[in-house]
């Protein structure tokens, strides 16, 4: 199995030390390939807030960096940890960088192979941070959130032994996730964001194209699987009463 870890701090701090506890637990699960990509050590450039990629589709993006690397990376890999400090109640600069530049997936998923943890660590806001951190790699499976308060003093024994717990702890739920690798049935909440997408690009045509080419090839879920007819009814309702309460206040082309 591979693992592929994106660090967002701009040093080798508190987070890296997490990380590779991290690693060394689910190496004693199993053959585990780990990978870091350090954001301060590569070429990805700051996001232009174009649209492009979501509009026209992410090939149009114009910064040539190491992006499409990146997300190939990604793509090959069976499960993500995504990894930030806490900087004023948010993820690092680098690491938004990242997620704008991916934010395409929130509207195309993609990565629906991909396993995902969680990793934030600071002071106070650290559910904040972690909140961020899921707003990007659409279609990965979000499969656990590990907060740790790190702090310029030497933590208690007891908070050492109960970060050393969560560790573990979180380590081997992500391992057995990439293990079973299993994309069951989508929940509600995963239906709805579907059809709200899809209906939104029937209407968007011109303005989004890429949405509207992805979605007309796919007429019950992003991937082919068996969807709850009741689920698939409502999900259906609530997007649709979303997408009419949106039309009363845009104009879509």
């Amino acid at each position: 199995m591979k693992v592929v870890a994106i660090m967002g701090s701009p040093h080798k701090g508190q987070g890296y030390k997490i990380v590779k506890d991290i690693e060394t637990e689910l190496k004693s699960l199993g053959d585990v390939d780990f990978q870091h990509i350090f954001l301060s050590n590569v070429n990805l450039q700051t996001c232009k807030g174009c649209f492009a990629c979501i509009s026209k589709g992410e090939r149009f993006c114009p910064l040539k960096d190491e992006k499409e690397k990146i997300e190939q990376e990604l793509l090959n890999a069976d499960g993500v940890i995504l990894s930030s400090p806490g900087y004023a109640q948010n993820v690092s600069w680098l690491m938004k960088n990242f997620i704008d530049r991916f934010a395409y997936s929130l509207h195309r998923p993609k990565f629906f192979n991909q396993s995902l943890m969680l990793v934030a660590n600071g002071g106070s806001g650290l559910r904040k941070v972690v909140k961020a951190l899921s707003l990007t790699l659409g279609g990965s499976k979000l499969i656990c959130k590990l907060c740790i308060t790190t702090t310029p003093w030497e933590a208690t024994e007891r908070y050492k032994e109960e970060t050393n717990r969560k560790i573990k702890q979180s380590a081997k739920k992500f391992y057995q996730s990439m293990k079973t690798h299993q994309q069951g049935s989508p929940n509600l909440g995963n239906l709805i964001w579907f059809h709200i997408f899809k209906k939104m690009a029937s209407l968007s045509r011109k303005n989004l194209p890429a949405d509207y080419e992805y979605y007309k090839e796919r007429s019950h879920y992003f991937y082919d699987v068996k969807v709850n007819p009741i689920k698939n009814f409502m999900a259906n309702l609530i997007a649709n009463l979303a997408v009419w309460s949106m039309k009363k206040k845009v104009v879509f082309k």
